[in-house]
């Protein structure tokens, strides 16, 4: 079982609200994909922000003349960074939205985690 915290935005007086579920933890997409992983979710300025820092970090380490091997060394870490806190800063992108983080569910899938804080809320 995973850990899910769940963030509600509601709209007025609209009854249904809009829910969205975060994993705690690592996150591999992410840490593949970067800022790809970033915009497809739509964390734009988180996106922007991770394309801004490899853009930098590429040409600080063109610069200094550092090889290859070395320069791969820093893009891996820097990725590896990016899927540790890559749900952190998803968390911190639906807050910027107007999202609230309201509970912490533990569930095998963000569906199910979702399914089971729906169900909390009927009974």
């Amino acid at each position: 079982m995973k850990l899910f915290s769940i963030h509600v935005q509601k709209f007025g007086l609209d009854p249904i609200p809009d829910m969205r579920a975060v994993k705690e933890g690592f996150n591999w997409f992410a840490f593949v994909l970067t800022f790809i992983w970033a915009a497809i979710k739509g964390y734009w300025w988180v996106a922007g922000g991770i394309f801004a820092a490899e853009i930098v970090i590429s040409g600080f380490l063109a610069a200094i003349g550092l090889d290859l091997v070395g320069q791969a060394v820093v893009n891996i870490a820097f990725n590896l960074l990016v899927g540790i806190y890559a749900n952190d800063l998803a968390r911190w992108s639906l807050a910027r939205r107007g999202f609230i983080e309201d509970e912490v569910v533990s569930a095998s899938s963000a569906d199910h985690a979702l399914e089971r804080y729906v169900r909390t809320l009927h009974n």
